[in-house]
This record gives C-alpha cells, sequence and structure tokens, in this order.
C-alpha cells in the first residue's frame, strides 16, 4: 500500500536533523521502502500568489473576462474564463515557464506567452485541480480563490504561501504493518532508524459529560471494542488549511471541518474513525450483523443489500453504517449539523474483508481494518478527534465516553535470547544495544533474573508472532547492509525432485527454442467464455469471490483462453506462433479439484493450412523425439470442436503396448472461431500433459552421429483412400532396420488413378551403420517395403 506524507509532519515527531534525501535513504535501508520524494517547491515553481485588482471584458468572447492582477509590484492582464472571477481575490497564477494540467485533464503542459482570442495573456489564473490539487472541492468552471487560507502579499511564490516549501514522501507499506499507515507510526519507525528521539503525541483525557450515551456489541466475535461520545455546539464549516493540506497531500477530498477530522486522525494513528449527526441517532447504538433483507444507502450513493454476517452500527430505527467500511448516508454529517457523534471501534478482519468482497464496497477504513488493528488504538483516536472538535469547530463533550470492551486485549510476551539472536544475524551485538533497539521500536523490557522478557507494543500485536520475529527486528535497525558477506558453508539441501516443476521447465524451454512466444493466461475464465466453447459451467468450478464479473470460474480447459487471446492479439499482430502452459482445474464431487498440466501450442495466420498443419506436426515429432515419447496420430472423429477433414487425435504408444489418448492436433472449428472472433485459419496443438508426465524421458541419451553415408529413394505407390501416411510409414520402418526415415513427398489423385485409390509418393533414407550400402542391398531393402506394404493394398506405380 503506497501512502504519502510530507517530510515535515514526521520531524513534528522525530528528532531527526537530517534533509528528506538523507532520511529517506536511511529509513529505506532499515523500514519500509521509499519509492519517491517530490520537492513541492520544484513543484510549484513558476506559480505565485496574485491579487485580481481590476476585471474588464473580453472584446471577442463573451464568458471570458481579462483580469488586471497584481503579482507583486507589476500588474499584468491574465485572460481568465473562471466563473466565480471577482475583484479582490487572491489567486494562484502559474505565469509562463510553469508546468499545469489544463483543466485538470492529461498531462502536465508547460506554459509560453499566449494570445487568447486577440488579447494577450500573461499566464493563467488556476483552478486547483490545474496546479495538482483535484480532489479540493471546485466549480468545474471556478478558479482557486485563497483569500481564507493565506495573507501573504502578492507575488510571494505559491509554495510559500500556501506553507508547501516541504518534501513528499511516496513509501510503500507492507501489510503486515498497519501502524506505519499512518503519521505516528510512521515517525516512530523513521526515529527507530535513525537513532533519534520520537515525540509521541499528547492528547488529553476526554473529560466526559453528563448525559448518557448507550452502546453495546451483539456480535463480540465480530467486534472487538465499540467507542462512542457525543458532542455539541458544533460550528461546522470548511476545515482550516493545514487539516486541508494533510488530507489533500493523502490523496483524501475535503468534505467539511467534523467529516475531515475523522480522515485526519486515520491519517495520523491510522486508526479510523467515523462521525454521526447526532440528531440523526434514534436511541442506543448496537453493534450487531445485519437482518436478512436489509438495506443501506451508503456515503458513495450505493444501496447495498446486506445479509446475515455482515456487520452493521445501528440505532433503533436501524443500520446507520456498514461496521468498519463505510458510514450510511442518512445519518451522515452536514454543514449544517451541531451536534455529532464520534465513534471508533476494532473489528475481526477476516469478516471485514469478506463482507467487502460481499458487497463489492471498499474504503480506506476497510483497508486498514482487514489488517487488523489492536482495540487499545481506540481510546487514544477518539480523545484526538473530541480535541481537534473543539480546536477548530468550538465542539463541548456533553456525554458519557460509551466504551464496550468485552475481552480487553493482553499483550503478549516473549524472551530476549540474545545468544540466538546473534548466532541467527552473524553479527556480534552487545546485549544493551539490542535492548536500546527493541526499546526505541515501543518494546517494553522487563528483567527477571538473568533472563530478559520482551512485551509487544499494542500496534504491533498482530504482527510480532514468536520469539524470533524480535531476531528480525534486531537485524533490520542493525542494517541489513552492514552485516559481513559470507558465502554459506556445508553441503546444498537435499530436495524431492518434482517431476512436473522439471517437466515444465523442459517444455517451456523447447518452445520457446523452435520460435514460439508464451501466453500467459489467468487461471480464471469467463462463464460466457466458457458457454462460447460449449463447456457447461457445471463442468467448472465457480469462484465464490471473484476479482470481477468476468473471472468467475476457474479454467476446466485452456482452449477458451487461448481463442480470446488469439483474438485479442489478432487486431496488432496478424500471425504468430505462441503457446500456453498451465493447470486446468477439474470438479470431483466432494474433493478438491484435479489440477492437470495441459499445454496448447498454436499458430495463426502463418500461411496456408496445410503448411500450418504440417509444421505443426513437425514440432510435435521434434518434441516427441527430445522427450522419448511414441507418438502417433489417428483420425479424429465426434469431436465437434475442431474440423473434422483437418485434425488428428494423438495417441500415446506405451511401454506395455498400450495406446492412450494424450491429445489432439488439427484446425478449430469454425463455429467456435466465430464465436470467440478468430478471423484467421487457427491451427492447434493440444496436449494433456499431466498423462505424458510417467513416459517422458528426463535424462538425455548421447547418439553418435553416423560416420557412413546415408542414400535416399523416392518411391512411387498405388494406394487406398483410405490408407494413411501415419500407417504406410509405420510398416515401412517395421520391414527393415536400413530404413532410417519415411517421409511424405506428395498425394496424387487425377489421371490414371483408379477410383478408390491415390497416388503416394514416399522418400525412404536408408542407412546401415558399419558399412556403405551397395545397389543390391539398397534394392533388396525396398523389396522388403513393398512386402510388407502389400497386404495394405499398396503396389508400386
Amino acid at each position: 500500500m503506497q501512502i504519502q506524507v510530507l517530510y515535515s509532519s514526521l520531524l513534528k515527531h522525530m528528532g531527526v536533523q537530517s534533509d528528506a534525501a538523507s532520511f529517506a535513504r536511511e529509513f529505506a535501508l532499515r523500514s519500509m521502502s521509499v519509492e519517491a520524494l517530490e520537492d513541492l517547491k520544484e513543484k510549484f515553481a513558476g506559480m505565485i500568489l496574485g491579487e485580481v485588482k481590476e476585471i474588464k471584458e473580453h472584446p471577442n468572447a463573451n464568458k471570458l473576462k481579462i483580469a488586471l492582477t497584481d503579482i507583486g509590484g507589476q500588474i499584468v492582464e491574465i485572460v481568465c474564463g473562471g466563473a466565480n472571477l471577482a475583484v479582490g481575490q487572491l489567486v494562484a497564477v502559474a505565469v509562463p515557464g510553469a508546468r499545469v494540467r489544463w483543466h485538470g485533464e492529461g498531462d502536465l503542459i508547460t506554459l509560453g506567452e499566449a494570445e487568447i482570442r486577440g488579447v494577450k495573456s500573461f499566464g493563467m489564473i488556476c483552478a486547483p485541480s490545474e496546479i495538482g490539487f483535484p480532489n479540493l472541492p471546485c466549480g468545474s468552471h471556478d478558479i482557486w480563490v485563497l483569500n481564507d487560507i493565506t495573507s501573504s502579499a502578492p507575488g510571494t511564490p505559491l509554495a510559500t504561501a500556501l506553507e508547501l516549501e516541504d518534501t513528499m514522501l511516496d513509501i510503500e507499506i507492507t501489510s503486515n504493518r498497519p501502524d506505519c499507515m499512518g503519521i505516528i507510526g510512521l515517525a516512530r519507525e523513521g526515529a527507530a532508524s535513525l537513532q533519534a528521539d520520537f515525540k509521541d503525541l499528547s492528547v488529553k483525557v476526554i473529560a466526559p459529560g453528563i448525559a448518557e450515551l448507550g452502546a453495546k456489541i451483539e456480535a463480540p466475535k465480530k467486534c472487538f471494542r465499540y467507542s462512542a461520545v457525543k458532542l455539541e455546539g458544533v460550528k461546522n464549516g470548511p476545515s482550516p488549511w493545514w487539516l486541508q493540506k494533510a488530507l489533500l497531500i493523502a490523496g483524501e477530498r475535503p468534505i467539511n471541518a467534523i467529516v475531515d477530522i475523522t480522515n485526519y486522525v486515520r491519517l495520523e494513528l491510522a486508526q479510523p474513525m467515523h462521525a454521526f449527526d447526532a440528531a440523526k441517532v434514534a436511541g442506543d447504538i448496537v453493534v450487531r450483523e445485519a437482518a436478512k433483507g436489509e438495506q443501506l444507502k451508503a456515503l458513495d450513493g450505493k444501496t447495498y443489500e446486506l445479509k446475515k454476517g455482515h456487520l452493521v452500527i445501528a440505532d433503533a430505527n436501524g443500520a446507520l453504517a456498514i461496521a468498519g467500511i463505510m458510514g450510511g448516508e442518512e445519518s451522515s454529517v452536514q454543514l449544517a449539523s451541531t451536534s455529532v457523534i464520534f465513534e471508533a471501534a476494532t473489528f475481526e478482519p477476516v469478516n471485514i474483508r469478506r463482507s467487502a468482497r460481499d458487497l463489492n464496497c471498499y474504503s480506506a477504513s476497510q483497508l486498514l481494518y482487514e489488517k487488523g488493528l489492536s482495540a487499545e488504538a481506540v481510546p487514544l483516536a477518539l480523545a484526538r478527534a473530541v480535541e481537534l472538535a473543539a480546536e477548530i469547530c468550538g465542539a463541548r463533550v456533553s456525554s458519557v465516553v460509551a466504551d464496550v470492551y468485552p475481552k480487553p486485549e493482553v499483550s503478549e510476551t516473549y524472551p530476549v535470547e540474545y545468544r540466538r539472536i546473534r548466532s541467527r544475524i552473524g553479527v556480534e551485538i552487545a546485549d544493551v544495544e539490542i535492548d536500546a533497539m527493541l526499546t526505541r521500536l515501543g518494546f517494553a523490557l522487563a528483567k527477571v533474573g538473568n533472563k530478559t522478557k520482551a512485551t509487544v507494543p499494542y500496534w504491533r500485536a498482530y504482527d510480532i508472532e514468536n520469539e524470533i520475529d524480535l531476531t528480525e527486528e534486531v537485524a533490520r535497525l542493525y542494517g541489513y547492509h552492514l552485516m559481513p558477506r559470507t558465502l554459506p558453508s556445508g553441503a546444498l539441501p537435499d530436495y524431492d525432485d518434482d517431476a512436473e516443476v522439471t517437466v515444465e521447465r523442459a517444455v517451456k524451454r523447447f518452445f520457446a527454442a523452435e520460435g514460439y512466444t508464451e501466453f500467459f493466461g489467468l487461471a480464471f475464465v469467463d462463464g460466457r467464455d466458457l458457454a462460447r466453447y460449449d463447456l457447461s459451467a457445471d463442468a467448472a468450478l465457480k469462484i465464490h469471490n471473484p476479482l470481477s464479473e468476468d473471472l468467475g470460474y476457474l479454467r476446466p480447459s485452456l482452449m477458451p483462453g487461448l481463442l480470446r487471446d488469439v483474438a485479442r492479439n489478432e487486431t496488432t499482430t496478424a500471425g504468430a506462433r505462441v503457446f500456453e502452459l498451465g493447470r486446468v482445474y477439474l470438479p470431483q464431487a466432494g474433493e478438491l479439484p484435479l489440477e492437470d498440466l495441459s499445454l496448447v501450442v498454436a499458430e495463426y495466420g502463418k500461411g496456408d493450412a496445410g503448411l500450418m498443419f504440417r509444421r505443426l506436426k513437425g514440432t510435435l515429432e521434434r518434441f516427441a523425439r527430445a522427450h522419448g515419447l511414441g507418438l502417433r496420430l489417428a483420425p479424429l472423429t465426434g469431436d465437434v470442436h475442431w474440423h473434422p477433414g483437418r485434425s488428428a487425435s494423438i495417441n500415446l504408444l506405451t511401454k506395455d503396448g498400450t495406446e492412450l489418448t494424450a491429445g489432439v492436433l488439427g484446425a478449430v472449428a469454425h463455429e467456435y472461431r466465430e464465436a470467440f472472433k478468430v478471423d484467421s485459419e487457427l491451427f492447434v496443438l493440444s496436449l494433456d500433459l499431466a498423462a505424458l508426465v510417467p513416459h517422458l524421458k528426463r535424462a538425455q541419451v548421447y547418439v553418435p552421429v553416423p560416420e557412413l553415408p546415408s542414400v535416399s529413394r523416392d518411391v512411387a505407390y498405388l494406394a487406398p483412400e483410405t490408407a494413411t501416411y501415419e500407417d504406410l510409414s509405420a510398416a515401412a520402418l517395421a520391414a527393415t532396420p536400413l530404413v532410417r526415415s519415411v517421409d511424405l513427398v506428395e498425394i496424387y489423385r487425377g489421371v490414371s488413378i483408379p477410383a478408390g485409390k491415390k497416388g503416394v509418393t514416399l522418400t525412404f533414407t536408408l542407412q546401415a551403420l558399419d558399412k556403405t550400402l551397395t545397389a543390391e542391398e539398397i534394392s533388396a531393402a525396398l523389396e522388403l517395403v513393398g512386402a510388407v506394404l502389400a497386404p495394405l493394398d499398396v503396389q508400386t506405380r
């Protein structure tokens, strides 16, 4: 998860003296990865604060005005179309050379001097979206008015006027560290990484009011703690600029002061919060499971159909919010709200994740909750929100603090094994240094006799699971980059050789070397693609929580995905040779599915049909030879997926003489190409690799190159129409060991060929390993071949 934070926000809580770049380097070496730094002063270069002094009509455009603008001792004319333009406004002016996003869309452009409808314009007066704040509420044709934000003089650099002479850090947070998804958690990590002092947030305990506020948890296995408090005298309105700035930098949208406070607390403490308009809450607040068919219109404007298992925050009239995910629109805080209820809670993470998937409803709070948050963080977050509401909105606490905590957390404690830590890391670190590192990270250390125990801080409750995790904490703070480089000693570990994994590697190398491009398809498939290929959805495993509607099943065959991908690639690549190797999933009643290894090799748009078929057949023959497989082609009947006259079944001849079906080689039937919008003729070699794995030769056998020459002879035969090349070749090879190979030259039908017959020309390659063949020996060998072919009603022409 990526978060953006201002370096100044971290410095408030760290005694660090280094610049942002140095901090980022050291921090990334010992904690989270800093993906990018952005100097905001450079970002806003060429942008200054201006004051509109006079407005004139544009002579050639009704919707445009000419704003005479003071940019610091200089009055310039700027053509502006802002609907809210008025005299006396402080505005953001981008002068020539500044980089802006025109109307907030597209790429950044560099402004130059321009003439707009016949009037020269010195730069532009900007809307928030044009200079990098797309989430700031503003009309689509409105400029950004800064009078309530800054009192700086015209001509002041915009970064200075907006207190943005700062560096923004883009930090990647690993999913096991939700505490670092807040400013305080990041600052704590930063201080620990740079051996600096950490200044924790100081918040006053809530002084409760006298009014009652009832709350209860009816689903304690799904809600671990729920706290709420009511505030009166709220003067809601826009947030102060410092708060809006923090939200905007993080990619959030300012809404109103109360809502912004809840979002800011989440950004600061990594603890989600929510606020209800107290006037819209009836009776006690209850955390319960949703009733079947219960509905809630959420803040995103959508109405969600809830079911049992989904958790809701409710009052006497019904659901107020989908717990941990999103609040309801009806009870939301508006500008006119004068009393509010703040709530903070923790929920069971798996239920939050499942509910969000079920409802297809996601939020920043849900992303935090599903990673696991400690219930001990709730009081601080609630107190911080109350403190900010009093400061910004003049609110006062009017109720008791409702805090329902059925089963208080007990922090885990693990022994600090100094000797083991040093042994695992391979570095001699003194006990006192180890203690200092753990203490900086928030672990409470206690000496019990000659043993030391570390209590896990609440914000690491879901992360630190055993004593070995303490070693990792010490190792990263010491610095992996500082550890000595030594080669591992001892023998390499033994491992079980997985036959299928070895086969996968060998097969991929083979087809890549043959010039085929590998497709990488998802294991998921669209139910509509299954229907297009006439595969029943009952023959596939349905996903209960698919990533999207078009990925609802596990694939029972590679063919639908291949056809879809060929159709997509056909628009940019007229012809290609491709392959895909992957697993297919076949349901078994009451059991886990079979996961069979499957292979498809395809050609499209690479010559005529006959050429593509023969090329794939040649590839199959080389594959069989390379892996010691006895494969033969046989007529394919009754399979509607394949062209009836251009397809063959691939059979495997096993050592015990049995014959197994191993795949298909042929042209995809026209109706299926049409169903997937594949325009080109498509030939496919489909193999059931799972069936072939036990028969593959994994050891290569050296065969010496023959030293003596071979001889080739072409012989024309008259054969029945039903005779296949496979039959003729097999018979000839069995006739004499001198026949090394048989190749088909041509098949002829026409003049001088009787009905029911065909002319077949074969090339025989003959060779002996111990001598050069004489003409008599060659003739005798071909006579033996003729004798073997005679029972097949094949005669020499």
